[in-house]
C-alpha cells in the first residue's frame, strides 16, 4: 500500500495535492473494499417448481397469504393454491415427517378438529414425476353451501407441498379430474 508521504514525494509538480485528494480517497476505498470481499459464496435465493394448470384458470393473489401459487376461475368456482414448506425449516421448528401421508395427516388435523360435519375419503398414496404423493378428498357444508376440496401432499428431496383444489360440491364431478391432474403435475 502506498503511504501519503510516498505519494507526496512522487507527486507531479504541476498537480496540486488538494485536487488529487478525491482520487486518493477513491483509491483507498477501492483497495479496502476489494480486500474485504475476497471470498465469494453462492447463496440460494428462492425455490423453483412448476405445476400445470388448465387454461380456464387465471393467476390470483387474494386466496391465501402464504401460498406461492394461486389460481382461480370464479365463474366455474374453481380454486387452486400451493403452499410449500422447506424440510429444513420444518425440522428447525421441531417437525419431522416420515412421508407425505404423515405430513398430510398433520395438516388435516386442524380441518378435522374445526367442524364435525367434514367428511374425508381414505388417503390415497401414489408416485408422480418421481415424487411421492398422498391425497384425500374432503367435503363439508357451510353457510347453506356445499364444498369439495382435493388436498394433496407432495414430498420432494427438500420440500413438502400442500396443493389445495376446491369448488362447490355441485361442480366436484366436473372438476375433480382436472384437480387430480393439477396435483400430479408438480415438478420440483
Amino acid at each position: 500500500m502506498i503511504t501519503f508521504n510516498e505519494l507526496q514525494t512522487n507527486f507531479p509538480k504541476n498537480l496540486h495535492p488538494i485536487g488529487f485528494l478525491p482520487i486518493l480517497l477513491s483509491l483507498i476505498l477501492l483497495t479496502n473494499y476489494t480486500s474485504l470481499s475476497q471470498k465469494w459464496t453462492t447463496q440460494k435465493g428462492g425455490h423453483c417448481y412448476t405445476m400445470e394448470t388448465p387454461d380456464y384458470l387465471v393467476r390470483a393473489f387474494d386466496l391465501n397469504d402464504v401460498a406461492s401459487l394461486q389460481y382461480k376461475n370464479e365463474t366455474k368456482e374453481a380454486y387452486v393454491i400451493v403452499i410449500e414448506d422447506d424440510k429444513e425449516h420444518l425440522q428447525s421448528l421441531g417437525m419431522k415427517f416420515v412421508d407425505p401421508e404423515d405430513f398430510l395427516e398433520h395438516f388435516l388435523r386442524d380441518y378435522k378438529n374445526e367442524e364435525s360435519g367434514r367428511e374425508f375419503s381414505k388417503v390415497i398414496n401414489f408416485t408422480a414425476n418421481g415424487n411421492e404423493h398422498s391425497q384425500v378428498e374432503m367435503s363439508w357444508d357451510q353457510d347453506d353451501l356445499g364444498f369439495f376440496m382435493l388436498v394433496t401432499a407432495v414430498e420432494t428431496k427438500n420440500h413438502y407441498y400442500k396443493i389445495l383444489c376446491w369448488t362447490l360440491k355441485q361442480n366436484a364431478t366436473i372438476l375433480k379430474d382436472d384437480f387430480k391432474k393439477i396435483a400430479k403435475s408438480l415438478k420440483d
